[in-house]
């Protein structure tokens, strides 16, 4: 002991530093602190798209996993010198700086290793004698817990670069405006120099001393052979950062929709930079002509058909001058108007309810209290299937999802993914095909992927736009029915617009559709071309409707637009063309033939048999003349001509004569043959006991009703009575508009061969 006090001063206090050393490192524990970060998103490449700030309002992004080499040098050149062979500190340089402290009296040389600066920052005191003790005893722990890499992984990720700038990624980003690994030797000298005296030296102010700083460093560099004297010179000559850049928001929207998942780190996205921007441009362009409607905001997104992966996401526009821009719409319900009308399509086929060509009913229809309306308000009357599909027309539709059965859709669409469907099917009912139930874009374009995907016999994935693939069941549908669906969505056609798809369609063969939801709230157009899906979104996030938002108009220049950006092969389709069977079809029925139907052999979904033989062709004995069908109360029988005639329901044949010209239905009876016991008569409206509100009119008065009917025989005469009085009569178009009492009606119809048809209703108006 007595030794001890002999030792000159000096010696004495580098024992008790040596001593204090050892006790903070064997007592003091390695807290390390919990940081808040930024939530960071990039591309498919590793660059940056968008990031948010820290909780603690600071640009701190989440630690990378490896720094570029040239910043590691820079640093280690400027801070840390001996940054590879030391064991935490320096020993000669702690002797050094504290023979000089002890002399001067007071701080005057640190002697701070990069990891005794880590120490430091992660207690984040004042610098005092015993907080540098603190640090060293830290700092040999850190030595023991992490490798030289991960150590100045950290301190690069730690360090402040002035401002509310924390770590080289987002000062990278925030002074030249890229990542880290683009960094010239230059641009990483400069950025090194910063943690030192972030305070004092910051880009826009102190530039003569941050200069002389960095060009300092970068003649150390060259004085050790790390860069040539051309490098050194050309360093000196590029200029400091001036002000910081915003950092990228170029997938705003979903980084929010990351951020509630995973927050706080860096999401390596399946974003394309190419795809991204294109489809930003276009939908800033598509949103300054739809502003002028007081249309705010559009939405798309973009999917590789093959990875399931996105190379696009545009929740919403950026323009706050917009309302409701922070929306992610891609993932919020909305209506989809037509856009789950290939999906029945395909499961109809699939079980075969239907054929691809299978007539279905386009006339005024009321299946109780919901009466569906085509967009255009007229009627076919019949009309093939993948042309109803074509056409987009809500009618047929309805009947194709009545037969079969809005629970078992309710129930596909589910297995499928539809993942906003919270009532039971009952709630939703038939107007589930026409908009009546919310879907997200999101689940919509997977299972569009996913129908896709089946049918090309790949690997059946739920689509990502990160890279971790989730594989998924292949969808329940026979492949032929989901090629004859992508085969009837590459018709798509509206009579106004048909020219100009058209001649877009001679260049590339998409299988697309359109959807308007009710009240003209939402536009939407789906497609596909055998490279990637689109889907698109057109309306106001409120939900506002605006006159003449329709998916044609709206969200269809939008998606034939993107569609030109990609890589297209017009024999797509015809390539991924599955096994189906032979069958002999009824070429004006599109059922399956039976032996009065002219026929032809036609490729068909699996299951086609269920679909059931055409019950629209009928044979009747006719005169030699063959213009008049004769029985034997006028005719004899073994004069008279079988012929067969296609005919359909008279409601159907009513409407269907308009647009078809050569149908005639029935063939007139010869003027002496008695009628048989077939009613032509058919009343369309209104139904059998139902029941019809009348509201007033703007000037208070009562309103009116339009009844309607058909007759089997285009040319016959309409007599209308209800009750007991006389309304008027009708011909070719049987429409009659009247006045009508609250309470009971009953209408009678009767043609001028005395058929007649009756129908009891009941009247409710306002009083």
């Amino acid at each position: 002991m007595s030794r001890l006090f002999k030792l000159n001063r000096t010696k004495k206090s580098l024992l008790f530093l040596f001593l204090g050393i050892g006790f903070i490192f064997f007592i003091y524990p390695l807290n390390e602190p919990r940081y808040s970060y930024s939530t960071v998103l990039n591309d498919r490449n590793g660059n940056l798209l968008a990031a948010t700030i820290a909780k603690d309002g600071q640009w701190r992004f989440p630690e990378p996993d490896s720094i570029a080499q040239k910043l590691k040098l820079c640093i280690q050149y400027f801070e840390d010198r001996h940054f590879y062979k030391h064991p935490g500190v320096n020993p000669l340089a702690i002797g050094r700086a504290a023979i000089q402290n002890v002399r001067a009296g007071k701080v005057v040389s640190g002697a701070s290793t990069l990891t005794m600066q880590i120490a430091r920052m992660m207690r984040g005191r004042d610098r005092t004698v015993w907080q540098k003790l603190i640090e060293i005893g830290l700092a040999i722990k850190l030595e023991l817990k992490y490798s030289k890499k991960a150590l100045m992984t950290k301190y690069l990720s730690m360090a402040p670069f002035g401002g509310n700038v924390v770590g080289i990624e987002a000062a990278s980003w925030r002074y030249f405006n890229r990542p880290p690994h683009l960094l010239s030797w230059g641009e990483s000298a400069a950025l090194a120099v910063l943690p030192n005296n972030p305070g004092a030296i910051y880009p826009g102010r102190s530039n003569a001393q941050y200069l002389t700083k960095r060009n300092r460093l970068l003649e150390t560099l060259k004085e050790h052979q790390i860069i040539d004297q051309r490098t050194y010179e050309l360093s000196l000559l590029e200029e400091l950062p001036e002000k910081p850049y915003p950092i990228p928001q170029k997938a705003p929207h979903l980084l929010t929709t990351i951020q509630e998942t995973n927050p706080e780190s860096i999401i390596q996205s399946t974003l394309d930079p190419f795809w991204q921007s294109r489809a930003t441009q276009i939908l800033e362009r598509h949103h300054a002509q739809q502003m002028g409607n007081g249309v705010d905001n559009l939405a798309t997104i973009v999917i590789d058909l093959q990875t399931a992966k996105v190379l696009a996401y545009i929740g919403n526009t950026s323009d706050p001058k917009a309302e409701g821009y922070q929306v992610d719409i891609i993932q919020k319900s909305r209506s989809p108007g037509s856009s789950l009308k290939p999906i029945l399509y395909a499961h109809a086929l699939s079980e075969g309810e239907i054929l691809p060509e299978t007539l279905l009913p386009d006339i005024p229809t009321f299946f109780g209290g919901f009466s569906p309306k085509n967009f255009s308000g007229g009627y076919e009357g019949a009309i093939p299937a993948n042309q109803a599909l074509a056409k987009s027309l809500n009618i047929p539709f309805t009947y194709m999802l009545r037969d079969h059965s809005y629970e078992k859709f309710h129930f596909d669409l589910k297995k499928l993914g539809i993942s906003t469907l919270d009532n039971p099917p009952g709630h939703y009912g038939l107007s589930m095909i026409l908009g009546g139930a919310d879907v997200k874009m999101w689940d919509l374009a997977n299972v569009y992927v996913k129908m896709y995907q089946s049918l090309a016999g790949i690997l059946t994935r739920d689509i990502s736009y990160t890279s971790n693939s989730i594989q998924s069941e292949k969808v329940n549908l026979d492949p032929a029915a989901i090629w004859c669906t992508f085969d009837a969505m590459t018709e798509l056609s509206r009579p106004s617009e048909e020219q100009e798809w058209r001649s877009f369609s001679s260049s590339q063969l998409i299988s697309w559709k359109t959807g308007t939801s009710f009240g003209f709230r939402d536009a939407w157009a789906v497609g596909l071309n055998g490279n990637v899906f689109v889907g698109v979104w057109v309306g106001n996030a409120d939900g506002e409707g605006r006159a003449g938002l329709t998916g044609i108009n709206a969200a269809a220049p939008v998606l034939l637009e993107l569609m030109r950006l990609a890589d297209h092969d017009r024999n797509w389709l015809e390539k991924l063309k599955p096994r189906m069977k032979q069958m002999m079809i009824c070429t004006k029925s599109g059922m399956i033939a039976n032996a009065l139907c002219p026929s032809e052999q036609k490729m068909v979904p699996l299951n086609a048999e269920n679909s059931g033989v055409c019950t629209y062709h009928q044979e009747f004995q006719m005169d030699k003349s063959l213009t008049f069908r004769v029985n034997s109360s006028c005719y004899s029988l073994a004069e008279s001509v079988p012929q067969t005639h296609f005919v359909l329901p008279p409601s159907m044949g009513y409407y269907y004569s308009k647009t078809h010209a050569d149908y005639n239905g029935i063939p007139q009876l010869f003027p002496s043959c008695k009628a048989g016991t077939r009613n032509p008569i058919e009343i369309i409206y209104p139904n059998a006991n139902s029941r019809v509100f009348i509201p007033l009119t703007l000037d208070g008065e009562k309103g009116r009703i339009v009844l309607e009917a058909s007759h089997q025989n285009v040319s016959s005469t309409l007599f209308w009575s209800i009750g007991e009085e006389f309304y008027g009569k009708t011909s070719s178009d049987h429409q009659l508009e009247v006045f009508l009492s609250k309470g009971m009606h009953v209408l009678r119809l009767t043609d001028e061969k005395g058929n007649e048809r009756r129908v009891t209703f009941e009247v409710i108006s306002e009083s």
